[in-house]
């Protein structure tokens, strides 16, 4: 078994991403652990993770939409957008019994589709080489930028007043401490986010994710290799590398090519080689398409396409083209 892959971590409330990060690197005494987009502290819900080399797999993890449940909790704004700040806005509770449920459903139609939306101060994102939550702590208040993001699907699930229960899609980078904040703006009200849990990340769902304190107990008990490995059981849980981007176009490479790819080599492949549920492969028309070479069922490394038109050969006696995929491989798996 091997001690490279991917992991899905429910995190639990009142932990921050890192703190979670640590705890699986001791309990499986590995080299390094990193993690995919972060879940604030009072934030539940699956944190990907990188195990060793699955580390250098997080940047193309990472750009995949995201799945959340969140509510929405009408009659107050906090320093940080969500239950953990200091109250900085409050209104009459009696004035949000004039909400409905189809005002509600009326106001999030508006935010579905691409929006701008400002990050909250409290954040990770840098200014000036210094991140906001840092400048927000210290007294410090700067302009942020609205940002461009992608919200897929915004669904009502409930609502019990003052609370909106919302089922969200959209892409990364997407805040929604301050979608929270902007939807009560939109209805007449302060707002702030209440509790959030990431159901999806990429292909990742809540359904694939093992509870923390389980992994945790895993690490104690025996694994398939009768105790040979620090982390016992809790190496089951490792997703290995090749299936943890399982939705990346695949090509198989023989010996002679894996070794080109070790020295850094380029190659020229055969449309016959590449491994696709999809009967159209049109890789070679995307600029910069990243595929995975696999070598003897394992992930051998990433590569790009660097030919924007396929090159097509004609052979004899065969009426179907067979296109070469010109490829750079670029992150190599030892």
């Amino acid at each position: 078994m091997s001690e490279d892959g991917v992991l899905i971590i429910d995190k639990p409330p009142d932990l921050t991403s890192h703190d979670a990060v640590m705890k699986v690197k001791k309990t499986l005494s590995a080299k390094k652990v990193g993690h995919t987009g972060t879940l604030d502290p009072f934030a539940t819900g699956v944190l990907v993770m990188g195990i060793n080399q699955g580390t250098k797999l997080i940047p193309y993890l990472d750009k995949t939409d995201k799945a959340y449940r969140g509510v929405v909790f009408l009659g107050t704004t906090t320093d940080t957008c969500d239950l953990t700040g200091e109250v900085v806005e409050r209104c009459d509770e009696s004035n949000i019994d004039k909400i409905s449920k189809e005002d509600i459903l009326r106001v999030i139609e508006d935010f579905t589709g691409t929006i701008k939306q400002r990050p909250p101060m409290y954040s990770a994102i840098k200014v000036d080489g210094v991140r906001l939550y840092k400048l927000a702590r210290s007294g410090i208040k700067v302009d942020v930028q609205e940002r461009e993001v992608n919200i897929i699907s915004l669904e009502l699930v409930d609502y019990t007043q003052p609370r909106i229960t919302l089922d969200i899609t959209c892409s990364p980078g997407t805040y929604i401490r301050s979608l929270a904040v902007d939807i009560g703006k939109a209805l007449g009200f302060p707002a702030h986010l209440e509790t959030l849990n990431r159901t999806r990340c990429g292909n990742f769902s809540i359904e694939d994710a093992t509870q923390l304190s389980e992994f945790a107990a895993l690490g104690d008990k025996k694994g398939n290799d009768n105790g040979n490995r620090k982390g016992g059981a809790s190496w089951e849980k490792v997703i290995a590398l090749r299936e943890a981007v399982d939705d990346m176009m695949e090509v198989s490479i023989n010996q002679e090519e894996a070794n080109c790819v070790m020295n850094g080599a380029p190659l020229m492949v055969d449309k016959a080689h590449i491994n696709s549920n999809s009967e159209d492969i049109d890789v070679a028309n995307d600029a910069d398409e990243i595929v995975k070479l696999v070598y003897n069922d394992k992930l051998l490394a990433l590569a790009r396409v660097v030919n924007k038109k396929e090159t097509r050969i004609v052979a004899r006696e065969e009426t179907n083209n067979m296109m070469k995929l010109n490829l750079k491989p670029f992150k190599v798996f030892h």
